[in-house]
């Protein structure tokens, strides 16, 4: 049946302005389907004109997906099966883009008869769109807290279990059904924590007061079996279903915790036994130095005791006593001296290489002169360390230059440093925001063979036997610890019967 144009025409009148300056789209349209009038906001989102649409069918609009649905619906309307009842729909536009309108169509009837339908709807575009970001935000959130490799759990501000992971499940114990709609507290929180937890959470609803959120912390928690563990903790704020709610991630710690606790104890034990070792090496040596004394003294009584008739052998015999005597007080000396190194605290000293240079010349003038020696010297410059220690270490460089020299040949002892740039500091394992001297000690003696180059810096190690040469075999290792706690390195490079190069590196005094 054809509406009545007068009424339409009268309905249209006394409503159009208002039709026209409505955000939504209206539209209204025969029984048949064909437009007899669309608004302003019609217009501009599918981008015809009214002339353009005027006598069309709406149907020619419709997104060929939602055309069936679209023909039942006004069906419906028109024979009033279901009025008022809202309908999505896709349409085309001028340009070719889809749209989705959501809306619904009523019939304006006279005496039971539908004259036309009157359709209003708003564009749900751009919504319908961030619904499915949203939903595609939440649904990678949630694979990304579902396979985290931390434990997460999710709690409500009633402490109430929201979300829990599967790495939960396999820290904990506790699968996701059974803990969820259960209070965390009772769950995997330690009794000596409970009262704290619900404190601090009853205090931050209260006030907003912050203490543990966004920190990390390492605290104990409870699995199902009841066993107490470490786990490393970060709780942030966020909200569910517009509530106030936290997620904490967990991480289980309890072995390297556990290991580190361990690794202290240890530590804290071998210092202990280092003290006593080193308070037994102070006694051990002062102890033995008084019987090593007698035994030289009593062996000089021995032999210019002018009672005594003694023979060849037995002076020679007496000799070697007195030089045992005197190999084992340096020997007792040096145990004394090594072990003492780590006792001395590191002071951050601006030390004169020259100056203790000139005192390790003076202390070694008689041996110097015995050897028919020569000091080369460079002018050295200031270093970081503790003079007392650095005077040790040169002390025993030049002293073993000036013992292990070769026959016939009058020791030449070179020493000559420079700044080692940055790119040759690359090569070694020091610390290369710092600056650092290169100190070589040369000397002609009789060197060694570049294999033994690590040995020689090992406790008690000799290359040459006693008889050959005197010495404990302390040296070079105290030369070495002392290197090594300035923070330095210290490198041998020898030749047999060619001589000896030490080379220290040391921090430069800024």
């Amino acid at each position: 049946m054809n509406p009545s144009q007068p009424q339409f025409f009268n309905d249209l009148t006394a409503y159009k302005d208002l039709f026209d300056q409505a955000h939504d789209l209206i539209h209204i349209l025969k029984p048949s389907g064909e437009i007899m009038y669309v608004n302003h906001a019609w217009e501009r989102l599918l981008g015809y004109t009214q002339i353009e649409v005027q006598g069309k069918s709406i149907y020619s609009f419709v997104d060929p997906s939602d055309l069936e649905k679209f023909i039942a619906y006004r069906k419906d309307v028109i024979n009033n099966n279901t009025p008022d009842k809202e309908i999505i729909i896709k349409v085309v536009t001028k340009g070719g883009a889809i749209v989705v309108l959501e809306g619904f169509v009523s019939t304006k009837f006279e005496e039971e008869n539908p004259l036309y339908t009157r359709g209003i709807f708003r564009d749900i575009t751009i919504r319908l769109q961030q619904e499915a970001e949203l939903r595609e935000r939440e649904k990678n959130l949630q694979q990304l807290l579902h396979y985290a490799p931390d434990a997460v759990v999710v709690i409500n501000s009633q402490s109430i279990i929201a979300f829990w992971n599967p790495k939960a499940e396999a820290i904990f114990g506790w699968s996701a059904e059974e803990v969820m709609s259960k209070s965390l507290t009772s769950i995997i929180i330690p009794p000596q924590f409970r009262e704290a937890h619900d404190n601090g959470m009853r205090r931050y609803l209260a006030t907003g007061e912050v203490r543990v959120l966004n920190k990390t912390i390492e605290i104990t928690a409870l699995n199902k079996e009841g066993r107490e563990f470490y786990v490393s903790l970060t709780i942030s704020q966020t909200s569910q279903k517009g509530e106030v709610a936290f997620i904490a991630f967990v991480r289980d710690i309890d072995l390297q915790k556990r290991n580190a606790l361990e690794l202290e104890q240890k530590k804290l034990q071998l210092e202990l036994s280092n003290q006593e070792l080193e308070q037994f090496a102070h006694v051990a040596s002062h102890d033995m130095k008084e019987p090593s004394r007698k035994i030289r003294l009593f062996s000089e009584q021995i032999k210019f005791d002018s009672s005594n008739v003694l023979s060849e052998k037995s002076k020679v015999y007496i000799d070697k006593i007195e030089k045992a005597a005197v190999r084992l007080t340096k020997m007792v000396d040096g145990v004394l001296t090594y072990s003492s190194i780590n006792g001395i605290e590191a002071i951050d000293e601006n030390v004169d290489l020259n100056a203790v240079l000139d005192n390790v010349e003076n202390d070694l003038e008689l041996i110097i002169q015995e050897n028919d020696a020569e000091i080369k010297r460079d002018h050295l410059p200031f270093v970081n360390g503790v003079s007392l220690l650095l005077y040790q270490l040169f002390y025993n460089l030049v002293n073993n230059a000036l013992k292990f020299t070769r026959d016939g040949v009058n020791p030449v002892i070179e020493i000559f440093a420079y700044k080692v740039s940055q790119d040759e500091l690359e090569n070694y394992p020091v610390d290369h925001n710092s600056n650092y001297i290169k100190i070589h000690v040369k000397d002609n003696g009789i060197g060694f063979s570049q294999e033994d180059a690590n040995k020689i810096f090992k406790t008690f190690t000799r290359l040459h036997s006693k008889d050959q040469f005197e010495g404990t075999g302390l040296g070079l290792s105290l030369c070495k610890s002392i290197v090594n706690k300035h923070k330095g390195i210290i490198e041998a490079f020898g030749e047999a019967n060619a001589g000896a190069t030490f080379v220290v590196l040391l921090p430069l005094k800024p």
